[in-house]
């Protein structure tokens, strides 16, 4: 059985033109070109791997920690209204972003004065040291609390933001200043709405509910001292030297001073805020 050969016939004209591109310089720049190109889209895939899901994670990270401070804000606005006096408890919600909500830290807060006894004809010195904590939430290295009637937001590199102005209040020679312990320790982790009730315990109601915060008052009041300790000082420094205009301290001796000889009459508004996450 003889074998049967087949060949491909190619025409010989095209055959040469293909070969000549091929050794041509022509070709040489055209593989380079597609080389080029795959070059150049394999490095914007990694760019966009190395640099651009930082970007949206940071740009997604910034949302969450405004969502949260205006949740804060609306929040410290109703418990400011427990604190005060003006309502017994209330519930407030906020959505968290994989964080931790809850009742923390040690802050405290003193008030020193200088008080003349009209009845004594003396000089007396007074002051007055509560325990505050706060209410915190974390979203990543940053964090959102409720301290002091104010809304305060610490930043990783250690900047410590005013959201809310506390409730101080110095005009027409009267000074108030709100204390605020928040009590309670429960917290909360993860991605969920969380509840948050707050209830008025400095004088409880006779039935033994919620009830009202106490007023201690002195008059002939002036050489008033604010010292403020825990995680948020610099951001209390900060309200009271550019929002109150009273001096701060360079060695850290006090928080902020009202370099005041008018005669005050000083308002301290304590409140004790049972406190429950869930």
């Amino acid at each position: 059985m003889s074998a049967i050969s087949f060949k491909l016939m190619i025409p010989t004209k095209n055959f040469l033109k293909a070969l000549h591109f091929m050794k041509s310089e022509d070709a040489v720049a055209e593989v380079l070109d597609f080389v080029t190109i795959v070059g150049i889209l394999m490095l914007s895939f990694s760019l966009i791997g190395l640099v651009g899901y930082p970007a949206l994670k940071n740009a997604q990270e910034a949302r969450y920690i405004e969502n949260t401070k205006q949740s804060f804000v609306v929040l410290a606005d109703n418990i400011n209204k427990v604190a005060t006096g003006q309502a017994p408890s209330h519930g407030g919600v906020i959505k968290m972003y994989g964080g931790t909500l809850s009742v923390t830290g040690g802050s405290t807060i003193q008030v020193n004065m200088t008080v003349y006894n009209s009845t004594s004809n003396s000089i007396e010195e007074k002051y007055v040291l509560e325990q505050m904590r706060s209410i915190e939430n974390s979203i990543g290295d940053t964090k959102v609390v409720y301290e002091g009637t104010g809304v305060w937001v610490k930043y990783p590199t250690g900047y410590v933001l005013n959201a809310y102005k506390p409730l101080i209040t110095n005009r027409s020679d009267i000074l108030i200043i709100p204390v605020i312990y928040i009590n309670g320790f429960p917290a909360k982790s993860g991605t969920d709405m969380s509840k948050i009730t707050v209830c008025q315990q400095e004088i409880p109601s006779e039935e033994g509910g919620c009830g009202q915060p106490s007023i201690t008052y002195w008059s002939n009041v002036s050489n008033v001292t604010v010292i403020i300790t825990g995680d948020y000082n610099s951001g209390w420094k900060d309200y009271f030297n550019g929002t109150m205009k009273w001096s701060t301290s360079a060695d850290g001796t006090y928080t902020a001073r009202l370099n005041d000889t008018r005669n005050l009459d000083v308002y301290i508004l304590k409140s004790q805020l049972y406190t429950e996450i869930t």
